[in-house]
């Protein structure tokens, strides 16, 4: 809902601001009174483009801001939030602003956005008729979402999603075995080759640096030899060797023992340090016969380490234990990578078994949106004639492919059909699209009949509409402020009308009018806020430039009998532009 406009150096309006009511919001004034300057500003805040003719001569700039209350429109809060626009306290606000040099900058929320980025967000927001080119009513994905909503086809739209999303998915997964299938295979022979080659070597963990060791051994055999020997003579098997001289001494401190206890705890402690080099001298000997050179041995050692060099390299170097860990993960690579013949086949099957499910499920939305075409051609032709269009037929195309023969090139999560809705505006005449024979006023009222049918059904938005009264006049404008009000009880209305009937229905009155100021022409703005105001003006529209007593009583009845009127905007006051 908007619920605040401000309008700065725009032609003729100076600074404006205006604040709205959820339901209608009617604007009136004189011909030429500048009325489409609301239009032109809330053009600009939904993305418009603009150029330096609409600003104010004298001024640098003209300058729009529109505040939008996102409390019932969740859905639109979360499009704004994903595109990166936080909707703080459920509102958001539009600024535009452009230069004299024809620069034009769009503001949301306080941070740039293109216009482009603009009319995507807020398209569903706003809706402008008239004699602008309307939003969505133009543009035929919205007739297909006019005729589900009058058929209630929710169900079924659901169950033509569902498959499509199925396919979709089955298609992603298909086509990516086929795009990847060279860099599947190259990668698949890299890795198989390698773990060919690790399993050839068979690497234990651990396993090179125990070969490392005993090669040093084996290369020093000789030496370690001679030192082994030559230690076990000094100790244990040579004349005067070590264990000799501990023994004999451990005597001599035991033949002391009677004067002392110690010598005899000495000469226990050197009988273990004997003891010791019992045990000693037995591992040295093992030694000595263990440590013999073996070429044989040393030369097969040199090529396993040499054979397991070679592995690690083909793993860039890494230690042994991680050439391991990564042979496991290949190992799970290579089942991955390893796609059959089957899986595609089976795929396929799936695909197809989808695809007639498919069928079946648009063939059956076609089916229902045909009977729903002939309701609407009825119901909106009903409401047309109401709007002073009793000559006027509304017709649905539906085209598009069979369902029950859609290919895969078919299929689209709405179904198989084009909808458009086409306009018959005069007996004999072909019916045609919308775009190509419906004025502005047609539109308009076009859209309200489609909206009261809807029983409002379609979101929650702003709906302005500019010269919708064209050519309307007795009991049909009577008509045209009953639907008016009607569809403002769902949505928020904003009307540029000509017609006291349906001014007098206004929840909020806004009058435009020109005025000479310090010899300046400037537009005036004013919401009026009493119901004196508001006679005032409807006995204006009834009178012409002279209001008599008829005029005024006539306005006084219609301010009597209107009906309750909506809330009104949170912060209302009276609002006049400076001159």
């Amino acid at each position: 809902m908007l619920r605040q406009l401000r309008i700065e150096n725009l032609v003729l309006a100076r600074e404006v601001l205006l604040e709205f009511a959820p339901g209608l919001n009617l604007i009136t004034g004189a011909t030429g009174g500048g009325k489409s300057l609301m239009v032109n500003a809330l053009a600009l805040a939904t993305g418009a483009r603009g150029d330096a003719s609409l600003i104010r001569e004298g001024a640098d700039r003209t300058v729009v801001e529109a505040v939008f209350d996102l409390s019932r429109r969740p859905d639109a809060a979360e499009r704004f939030a994903h595109a990166g626009y936080d909707a703080a306290d459920d509102e958001v606000m539009v600024r535009r602003e452009i230069a004299r040099d024809g620069r034009s900058r769009a503001f949301l929320s306080g941070a740039t956005i293109t216009l482009t980025m603009l009319r995507r967000l807020t398209t569903e927001l706003v809706e402008l008729h008239g004699q602008h080119e309307p939003q969505t009513l133009l543009l035929p994905e919205q007739h297909r979402r006019i005729l589900d909503q009058l058929g209630d086809h929710g169900g079924l739209l659901d169950a033509v999603k569902s498959e499509h999303a199925v396919l979709h998915e089955i298609g992603v997964k298909l086509a990516d075995l086929v795009e990847r299938s060279s860099a599947r295979a190259s990668r698949l022979e890299l890795t198989t080759y390698k773990l060919a080659e690790l399993d050839q070597v068979r690497p234990q963990a651990g396993e090179d640096g125990e070969l490392k060791r005993e090669r040093d051994r084996l290369r020093h055999a000789e030496a370690i030899g001679e030192a082994l020997s030559g230690a076990l003579e000094l100790i244990y098997e040579g004349e005067d060797a070590a264990v000799d001289r501990v023994h004999a001494a451990a005597r001599r401190l035991r033949s002391q023992a009677s004067h002392g206890e110690e010598y005899e705890e000495l000469a226990a402690r050197l009988d273990d340090v004997r003891a010791q080099i019992d045990d000693v001298a037995e591992e040295i000997r093992s030694g000595v016969d263990e440590i013999e050179p073996d070429p044989e041995r040393l030369s097969r050692i040199e090529d396993r380490l040499h054979a397991l060099e070679r592995l690690r390299r083909r793993f860039d170097g890494a230690p042994l234990a991680d050439v391991l860990a990564t042979a496991e993960a290949m190992r799970q690579e290579v089942d991955e990578l390893t796609v059959s013949t089957g899986d595609v086949a089976r795929l396929e099957e799936e695909r197809g078994r989808h695809l007639a499910a498919y069928r079946a499920a648009a063939a059956k939305l076609s089916r229902a949106r045909r009977g729903a075409a002939e309701r609407l051609r009825e119901k909106v032709g009903a409401l047309l004639s109401e709007l002073a269009m009793d000559k006027a037929v509304i017709e649905v195309s539906l085209a598009g492919v069979d369902a029950e023969q859609a290919t895969l090139d078919d299929v689209s999560p709405a179904g198989t059909d084009e909808v458009e809705l086409l306009l018959q505006a005069n007996p004999g005449e072909p019916a045609r699209p919308l775009r190509k024979v419906a004025s502005g006023g047609e539109l308009s009222r076009v859209m309200l009949a489609l909206d009261v049918a809807l029983e409002s059904g379609l979101p929650r938005r702003t709906l302005l509409f500019d010269e919708v009264d064209q050519g309307v006049g007795g009991e049909a404008a009577d008509r045209l402020g009953e639907f008016l009000a009607r569809v403002a009880r769902h949505h928020q209305v904003i009307c540029v009308t000509h017609l006291p009937s349906v001014a007098a229905r206004a929840d909020v009155h806004v009058t435009v009018n020109k005025k000479v100021k310090a010899g300046r022409t400037v537009a005036v703005v004013k919401t009026l806020e009493d119901d004196g105001d508001r006679i005032d003006e409807l006995a204006r529209m009834l009178g012409g430039s002279y209001v008599n007593e008829t005029a005024r009583r006539h306005a006084e009845a219609l301010v009597k009998t209107r009906p309750a009127r909506a809330a009104r905007p949170r912060r209302s006051r009276r609002l006049e532009t400076g001159g």
